[in-house]
């Protein structure tokens, strides 16, 4: 083997090494995304999947989350009716991991969001009244109205609109002088 062989082992050890840290950094920049977009989020509806709902199931859990909410630049709050009539607030970070133009007006995309959760009391493991929360939604748009399907790890599968509101600035504030 001559030092020629060597050389070349040692540089496609060095790829191989590079190609690797590549590809672990480019699964952690998938998973953190980029900022979700801007939007108003409206009204909200789950399914309990447990059977305690009221639309599929024994009528314990409220089905009707009555929500509204904000996505601005990657973070989310707003409040709703939770599953047990009481009001809920949450405030967390929003992230899109996928999305694609089926067209100029449709559009899939994939988001997570995380954060804190207010408004269970004793119903949610918390501290000091704070809980966790997280959920991966799939949202479709047409335009500026979109729907989000949600899914929370408690076992509840939410659905609730969406407006996109980013892009909205004008592209001219004021006329220019002459």
């Amino acid at each position: 083997m001559g030092q020629t062989d060597h050389r070349n082992d040692d540089k496609l050890v060095a790829k191989k090494e590079k190609s690797k840290k590549n590809s672990d950094k480019s699964v952690w920049e998938k998973i953190k995304g980029k900022k979700a977009r801007d939007a108003l989020l409206l009204g909200m509806y789950s399914i309990h999947v447990d059977g305690t709902g009221e639309y599929f199931g024994d009528g314990r859990n409220n089905d009707q989350g009555h929500l509204v909410g904000i996505q601005y630049y990657g973070l989310t709050a707003g409040t709703f009716i939770n599953s047990f009539d009481d009001r809920a607030w949450f405030a967390g970070m929003a992230r899109e991991v996928y999305s694609h133009d089926y067209s100029k007006d449709i559009r899939f995309d994939i988001n997570y969001k995380f954060g804190l959760l207010w408004g269970y009391g004793d119903d949610l493991m918390n501290v000091g009244g704070m809980s966790v929360f997280a959920g991966a939604y799939f949202g479709a748009s047409w335009k500026r109205a979109g729907l989000d399907i949600g899914l929370i790890p408690a076992g509840i599968i939410t659905a609730n609109f969406r407006i996109d509101i980013d892009n909205l600035t004008p592209k001219r504030l004021v006329r220019p002088v002459r």
